[in-house]
């Protein structure tokens, strides 16, 4: 798929005016699990000091990041990216604009969470 890049030097999916499909999302969106490839960061916010540290980061357009356990409450995330584990506030992670690579087999209710923090949920995420 073609993209564009904006003079901030973030990327949109060609011919679509700046909308993305459904398959592109913020990071915030992904699903315990879900792989994701990073397509950009958020235009608006790139003079943003938290953008910048983000690009440091890794996420940068083409690397893959992937969420791995959510806080008790929901916020903050770990994610890996590349070879290494960091934590997100949701806020950080709606910033970072990602393509989804595959989508993560989760158990759906109450549990969910729970089960997807298990040693042997760990052990199949990749």
């Amino acid at each position: 798929m073609a993209t564009a890049v904006s003079h901030h030097g973030t990327t949109t999916p060609a011919g679509t005016g700046g909308t993305p499909p459904s398959a592109h999302r913020s990071l915030s969106d992904l699903r315990l699990g879900t792989s994701g490839r990073v397509i950009g960061l958020q235009e608006d916010t790139t003079d943003d000091p938290i953008v910048k540290r983000l690009s440091n980061l890794g996420f940068v357009p083409g690397r893959t990041v992937t969420p791995l356990r959510r806080a008790p409450l929901g916020d903050p995330v770990v994610y890996r990216v590349a070879d290494y584990e960091l934590c997100l506030r949701r806020q950080e992670a709606r910033m970072v604009q990602v393509e989804v690579l595959t989508e993560a087999d989760v158990v759906v209710g109450p549990l969910a969470e729970e089960q997807a923090d298990t040693p042997e949920r760990q052990e199949q995420l990749p």
